[in-house]
């Protein structure tokens, strides 16, 4: 499997983006453009790259977990993967025994709320702590929460910038997606 041109664009500008900037970039990617596929082009990298780099990888459904799981291994058949499905209450609290992890990947990003009280905001505050040099990178097709606006921007903002954004006219006219149809 090989990735198509601006899904390897995609993750160009996540290494780029952490090669020169510091914080959390999101890649802005429309529903249907293979997310799931630049997820596996990352993490198949940074592995090669950086090969002691400890990847979590969180979404929110069990369909995506195993999509994402099942792009990993059709992209990188080596690569050592495993899932561990619960909801984040689950894994929050079996979060330390888990170790000490590089990068967390998180699919469908909008849906981490900006609250800092919330189960999902306290586990990625406690993966932080656990190593200060963690770096995070949002995945979503929606970079925007109507309680909170832009998710790169303001107070409590989990990320710092967009760092690639894959427009759904160019998928349109590339043949990758079907053009959108008003009633």
């Amino acid at each position: 499997m090989r990735l198509r041109d601006y899904q390897e664009e995609a993750v160009n500008s996540i290494f780029d983006y952490f090669g020169n900037e510091v914080g959390s970039p999101l890649v802005v990617a429309p529903t249907g453009s293979g997310k799931s596929a630049i997820i596996a082009g990352f993490c198949k990298r940074a592995c090669l790259e950086y090969p002691a780099t400890r990847i979590l990888a969180l979404t929110h459904v069990r369909e995506l977990i195993s999509q994402n799981h099942a792009q990993l291994l059709r992209y990188w058949p080596e690569a050592r993967a495993s899932i561990y499905s619960a909801g984040i209450q689950s894994f929050a609290r079996v979060a330390a025994r888990a170790g000490e992890f590089d990068l967390v990947l998180i699919d469908e990003a909008h849906l981490i709320p900006r609250k800092s009280g919330t189960m999902y905001r306290r586990t990625l505050d406690a993966l932080a702590t656990s190593n200060p040099a963690i770096k995070m990178v949002g995945f979503t097709a929606t970079p925007y929460r109507l309680d909170s606006g832009l998710l790169h921007e303001g107070k409590d903002a989990v990320f710092d910038a967009i760092c690639y954004d894959i427009p759904v006219r160019m998928l349109v006219e590339r043949g990758y997606l079907a053009p959108l149809v008003s009633k």
